[in-house]
């Protein structure tokens, strides 16, 4: 007699084995497999943290309209240059936005994927 694990339709041998040596390898499976859903959550999270700053969420959407440099971001957001500098390193880190530099300036603009994940996301 089979007895049916509580979780789902699966024999509890299959889903939850009692031999020790089965249940190593078991549990080995489960951790590898739990790892890739670990990764991919913190990838979730730190994205979502990004967009948790409204200055950094207004920066990304002046940068949907067209490419900004520094100074023209720090004006309009009324915040110092070292804030607005912080606030572009975490996007560029995201790999949100990316800069160009002519002459002495930079300008930032949203990369592709920075376009895609945050206006299809909402």
């Amino acid at each position: 007699m089979t007895d049916q694990c509580s979780c789902t339709s699966k024999t509890s041998e299959i889903c939850c084995p009692g031999d020790g040596s089965i249940r190593k390898v078991w549990l080995s499976m489960l951790e590898k497999e739990h790892n890739q859903l670990q990764r991919a959550s913190k990838k979730i999270a730190s994205k979502f943290k990004i967009f948790s700053n409204p200055q950094r969420v207004e920066i990304l959407l002046m940068l949907k309209q067209r490419e900004h440099c520094m100074d023209e971001m720090a004006k309009k957001l009324k915040i110092p240059k070292p804030a607005l500098s912080y606030h572009l390193g975490l996007l560029k880190k995201q790999g949100l936005i990316c800069v160009k530099k002519r002459s002495k300036f930079a300008f930032y603009s949203l990369s592709h994927s920075g376009n895609v994940d945050i206006f299809n996301s909402i």
